[in-house]
């Protein structure tokens, strides 16, 4: 029998609320930059993680009302095969 690893597609975060706060300008619904959004499927699936870890620190922050927001992932060069 052969055991083939097929990698599981990082889920995007999107929650359909894409409005963009102006005090923090953070999507409401996702917590992404716009940044983060508009390169969403350039960004490798280790770079896909990261904006997911930086959304859910911000989230925290938010919540809580206190600390620093992980900054934007910005623009990266994609790393995606062609």
């Amino acid at each position: 029998m052969h055991n083939s690893h097929t990698p599981t597609p990082v889920r995007s975060p999107c929650v359909k609320v894409c409005e963009l706060d102006p005090a923090t300008a953070l999507c409401r619904g996702c917590y992404r930059t716009q940044d983060e959004r508009d390169w969403w499927v350039a960004y490798s699936d280790a770079q896909q993680r990261e904006v997911l870890q930086r959304c859910e620190q911000r989230r925290a922050v938010l919540a809580g009302g206190a600390g620093d927001l992980a900054p934007s992932m910005g623009i990266v060069e994609s790393r995606r095969r062609k």
